[in-house]
């Protein structure tokens, strides 16, 4: 039962349906607790669906479907941990989920831009959401996956770019 209902209507009587068998308390808790990540599952294919663009992967064979649906799957998957990780930690060192490349194109945006190069897992979450387009105002939330993916296509693309430069070009971009 719905433990505070609005004031003047009935409470809710809630019911979760499972093919779990529940034979005790802890059963319950546990298929509750599996209920509560569908919200995240959710968002996981929604990005692949809208930000990986999964359902128009077209190619000519099977096995070619396959390899691009699992790579979607981790590429989905590294920005649903970006977006959950730059909130719930913070302060994590950046090197935890950013490649080398992708941490030296960051500072070089940075720098570009007149921002404070990135140093925790937070900064360069933030960072890659502004290149999809995020505003960070003062009181504005963390960006969400839809930022994210945007930002983060963006990043790989200026990763490419960056890596074909020169082998000198390099250092002096730090």
């Amino acid at each position: 039962m719905e433990a505070a209902p609005p004031e003047g209507t009935e409470a809710v009587e809630w019911f979760l349906l499972t093919t779990i068998d529940i034979t005790s308390a802890e059963d319950a808790v546990q298929s509750l607790r599996w209920y509560c990540l569908r919200w995240r599952i959710e968002d996981w294919h929604r990005v692949l669906k809208t930000g990986c663009r999964i359902e128009q992967v077209a190619h000519n064979t099977a096995e070619r479907i396959r390899r691009a649906i699992a790579i979607n799957l981790v590429i989905a998957w590294r920005i649903m941990l970006m977006t959950l990780l730059g909130r719930e930690t913070p302060d994590l060192p950046a090197e935890v989920l950013f490649s080398d490349i992708e941490l030296q194109v960051l500072r070089a945006y940075a720098k570009k831009k007149g921002l404070k190069p990135p140093s925790t897992l937070s900064e360069t979450v933030r960072l890659v959401g502004r290149i999809g387009g995020h505003l960070g105002r003062k009181h504005d939330p963390p960006p969400g996956h839809q930022l994210m993916w945007q930002g983060y296509q963006q990043l790989q693309l200026m990763c490419e770019g960056f890596a074909l430069r020169d082998t000198n070009d390099l250092e002096d971009a730090e």
